[in-house]
């Protein structure tokens, strides 16, 4: 129940935050959620069939619950999500066509972080970090090969997309 799961979210943060004495950024994962995903992450890039509305009821709104107030303002909002490797076909109302990675499309992200429930959160300093770049999900979704891997492209495509924060691990050869 996305009610039930925001709430667990809200209160997980406020302990965490107690507990840590303030001392902890809490980065909640995998915006915009990973419930509907048709395959494991880490060997190939999800895809989610669902609509940005029909996501916004469902995967959305525990989101939504710890993104209430600007970062720093409330003990249970999170500093920061996790943006996650995952397409959406659907997300603008054509299920024909499919995003890239929502880490790496910023029309896609941006359609996300715009959201009034949201976009304040963003604009008062709430923070992007893209998951993990050197996954096989993303090296494969640019070389389905596998022979090659520009880590430059990707991490400036996390970066135009709309993350501030890029996590580069597993940039060595497979």
């Amino acid at each position: 129940d996305p009610f039930w799961v925001g709430e667990m979210g809200r209160a997980y943060i406020s302990g965490l935050r107690e507990g840590s004495g303030g001392k902890l950024l809490i980065v909640p994962r995998h915006l915009p959620g990973l419930g509907s995903a048709d395959r494991v992450l880490e060997e190939e890039v999800p895809t989610v069939q669902k609509t940005l509305e029909e996501l916004k009821q469902i995967d959305l709104a525990p989101f939504f619950a710890v993104a209430k107030n600007p970062p720093g303002m409330a003990v249970d909002v999170a500093d920061a999500f996790l943006v996650t490797h995952i397409r959406y076909r659907g997300f603008q109302g054509n299920i024909r066509q499919a995003t890239r990675p929502i880490s790496l499309d910023a029309q896609a992200l941006q359609s996300v972080t715009n959201l009034p429930e949201i976009a304040p959160w963003r604009q008062g300093g709430g923070v992007l970090v893209a998951d993990d770049l050197g996954m096989r999900s993303i090296r494969r979704s640019y070389d389905p090969r596998g022979l090659s891997f520009n880590a430059r492209l990707i991490m400036q495509d996390a970066l135009n997309a709309g993350n501030d924060l890029l996590i580069l691990d597993r940039f060595a050869a497979e």
